[in-house]
């Protein structure tokens, strides 16, 4: 079966993982290092002043939906790990399943009949 990955995902985890990696923090005390040498050479002027701030803010608000697309991914895998450990329990209830995507109400539901479940075993 051939993988078919749309290539936005394929990009974003490839930026994530170079994001991630020293190199490319090193690079990134670079680019502060001209930046201030730039800033020394033009005298700290106010169209200097914008060029990073542009290129900061830019780079941020990137990295946020990098960062949001990682970690849904890194979640929803751990989501299906748990609920196959829960089918693979013979004592586990299959209402745990896919429980994220409960409402807060049934969530506090479910804590409180653990808790019970917990508080028979110790006794």
């Amino acid at each position: 079966m051939p993988n078919k990955t749309p290539i936005l995902s394929k990009f974003l985890a490839w930026s994530a993982k170079k994001a991630g990696h020293p190199i490319t923090f090193v690079l990134a005390l670079l680019v502060v290092a001209a930046w201030l040498i730039a800033g020394i050479i033009f005298g700290f002027n106010n169209t200097w002043l914008l060029i990073i701030n542009t290129i900061a803010t830019l780079n941020a608000t990137l990295m946020v939906f990098i960062i949001q697309n990682t970690q849904n991914r890194e979640s929803k895998a751990l989501h299906l790990k748990i609920d196959e450990l829960i089918r693979a329990t013979k004592e586990a209830t299959n209402e745990l399943i896919a429980i994220e995507e409960l409402e807060e109400e049934e969530l506090e539901r479910i804590r409180k009949k653990i808790s019970q479940k917990t508080d028979e075993r110790k006794t």
